[in-house]
C-alpha cells in the first residue's frame, strides 16, 4: 500500500505530459497501429496466437532476468504453457511479462535510426505491438498466475501500473521524437511522489 503515492505521482505526471505534448495528428500512425491490432485480434486472432502470447510472457521473464545478471537455466515454451528457470529472482523479474512490451522494445531502439520516410510505418508497428502487449496483459493478469500469487496482488497491481505508465511515456516520447523529455518525466514524478508522502505524513502528524 505504501506504493500508492508512487502510482498517483507517476499517473499524475503522465497525464500532465500527455496533456502538454500529445496531439492526435502527431501520433496518428501510432493510434492506427493500436486500433488495427485490436480489430484484427477481435475478429481473427484471439484464439490463434496463444503460443505467441506465451512466448512473449516467458521472454519477458528471461530478458529482465538478464538485466539483473541472472543465469537462465531453462527456457521452455509450448502451446500448453511455458516456464523459465533462473538462478535467483525478484519481484521485477516475476512481474516482467505484465509491464514489458517485448516486441515493442526493438522498435523503440531502431526508431531513431530509420529514415524519416518510414517513421510513420515504425510508429504504426509500435502501436500494433503495444496493443499486443495490452491484450496479453488483460488476459494474463489474474490470481491464477503463480507470478501474482508469489508477489502479492496489491504489490503486483502497484508495480504493474507504475511500470506500464513509465513504458507508455517512454513509447510516446519515441513516437513524438522528444527523447529529452524522458529524464524530466522521471524527475517530476519522483518529486511528486515525495510531495505526496510529505502530505500524508503531515496529515497523520
Amino acid at each position: 500500500m505504501l506504493l500508492l503515492p508512487f502510482v498517483y505521482a507517476f499517473a499524475h505526471e503522465a497525464y500532465a505530459f500527455v496533456t502538454l505534448n500529445v496531439k492526435a495528428h502527431a501520433i496518428s500512425w501510432f493510434i492506427y497501429g493500436l486500433v488495427c491490432y485490436i480489430l484484427v485480434y477481435g475478429f481473427f486472432l484471439w484464439r490463434k496466437i496463444a503460443f505467441l502470447e506465451i512466448f512473449e510472457h516467458e521472454l519477458g521473464h528471461a530478458l529482465v532476468g538478464l538485466l539483473f545478471f541472472r543465469d537462465i537455466q531453462k527456457f521452455e515454451v509450448h502451446p500448453g504453457g511455458g516456464s523459465v528457470e533462473l538462478v535467483g529472482g525478484n519481484s521485477l523479474i516475476r512481474l516482467a511479462p505484465y509491464y514489458l512490451p517485448v516486441f515493442t522494445i526493438p522498435l523503440l531502439i531502431i526508431k531513431p535510426l530509420v529514415s524519416p520516410s518510414i517513421r510513420d510505418a515504425a510508429n504504426f508497428l509500435i502501436g500494433f505491438t503495444l496493443a499486443f502487449h495490452y491484450t496479453s496483459l488483460l488476459k494474463e493478469f489474474n490470481l491464477r498466475q503463480e507470478d501474482i500469487k508469489e508477489t502479492g496482488l496489491v504489490f503486483s497491481l502497484c508495480v504493474t501500473c507504475i511500470m506500464n505508465i513509465i513504458m507508455l511515456i517512454i513509447i510516446l516520447c519515441v513516437v513524438l521524437e522528444i527523447y529529452s523529455d524522458i529524464p524530466g518525466y522521471f524527475e517530476r514524478s519522483f518529486k511528486k511522489a515525495v510531495e505526496s508522502y510529505e502530505t500524508i505524513l503531515q496529515a497523520w502528524g
